[in-house]
């Protein structure tokens, strides 16, 4: 989706323009370069790996909707982040009981979207440095949290260390597979916290390492699949470029099964939506990823993207209970993972 600022290319050029015709003519001959890409936003927290600001508990607040469930809140001046319990309803309006936990955020600022990793330097590729996200996520006093991209678990999965690892305005790793593939679905987030997505990725669909379609690049994902762009579902994540049962070199997500999903999704401008979808377990059948885009359209995305599912998916928010991970019909403090993607308050 797109998310459009006011571009300064034009003013530019007026003044490097005047500027020439007031300097000599052994001046004249240096080149003269112009920013191509709008000015960044004022941010209200630092671009960096540091927590956000410690929470507030007049922040939190509890009620419950009309089924009884709970739905928790935390709301200051700078984010409003909604924790809920939905049930899965087909688009034909047939109903199976698949319980979905979801979090709503709005945020003033996109620093507010941050990313983190369990080893010290923060280079999001460690093997070795792995631990809880309830655990990470506290540390980092995120209002709200989900499980990343699992770079630490390449040599684990058929990732096999391909894709882009950008954090926080920083390239850390690029790897190509032998087909000169990054290998998986990217999701971009760019400065203004806008998502957007390229499938089977490429290095030409990449500008550089550091803008996308002239917007310079925050973070960089490699998972997927992208689920849904433009507010509609994505069904093509089973062609034969990445499917391995159809000859592909793409991880095999199971996309037609019912298992246990979780997808990061943006709403509008600094308006997202997690949601984590249960699992055959406590009586909750699943969901294929079909009918999880399906799902995700009905909330109002525009753009969603698959992370890791399974007993890996974490849906934090610390006032849920349950030490903070709300989807709670899975292992009960989720596996030991390597990153997180969580919103921070910005009030100080």
């Amino acid at each position: 989706m797109k998310h459009f600022k006011g571009n300064r290319l034009s003013v530019r050029l007026i003044a490097a323009l005047l500027a020439l015709l007031l300097v000599p003519a052994a001046v004249m001959a240096e080149t003269v370069e112009v920013e191509d890409v709008p000015d960044l936003p004022n941010y209200a927290l630092p671009i960096d790996f540091t927590p956000g600001p410690a929470l507030k508990n007049s922040a939190f607040s509890q009620t419950k909707d009309a089924n009884g469930n709970s739905v928790h809140t935390y709301e200051d001046s700078t984010i409003r982040a909604t924790v809920y319990t939905d049930v899965y309803k087909g688009p034909d309006g047939s109903w199976t009981h698949t319980d979905i936990w979801v979090a709503d955020v709005t945020i003033s600022d996109p620093s507010q979207l941050r990313t983190a990793s369990f080893d010290d330097n923060f280079d999001f590729v460690s093997t070795k440095r792995a631990g809880k996200i309830v655990t990470l996520a506290k540390r980092l006093n995120a209002v709200v949290a989900v499980d990343g991209d699992s770079w630490g678990a390449n040599s684990r999965n058929e990732k096999n260390g391909f894709g882009v690892v950008f954090r926080q305005g920083k390239l850390i790793k690029s790897a190509l597979d032998e087909k000169g593939k990054y290998k998986m679905d990217l999701l971009i987030v760019d400065a203004w916290g806008d998502f957007h997505g390229i499938h089977a990725a490429e290095p030409g669909d990449l500008d550089d390492p550091y803008t996308f379609e002239g917007k310079k690049v925050m973070d960089i994902f490699s998972f997927g699949p992208i689920l849904v762009e433009n507010g509609e579902a994505i069904y093509d994540y089973q062609g034969v470029d990445r499917e391995p049962a159809l000859g592909g070199s793409w991880m095999d997500m199971r996309a037609l099964k019912d298992a246990q999903r979780i997808a990061l999704c943006q709403i509008g401008p600094l308006h997202y939506l997690i949601a984590a979808s249960a699992g055959q377990i406590g009586g909750n059948r699943g969901l294929s990823m079909p009918e999880f885009a399906d799902y995700l359209v009905s909330k109002g995305v525009q753009f969603a993207y698959n992370l890791d599912g399974g007993v890996s998916s974490v849906l934090y928010f610390p006032g849920a209970g349950n030490n903070g991970k709300v989807n709670l019909k899975s292992r009960a403090q989720g596996r030991d993972l390597w990153d997180l993607v969580y919103f921070a308050t910005a009030e100080k």
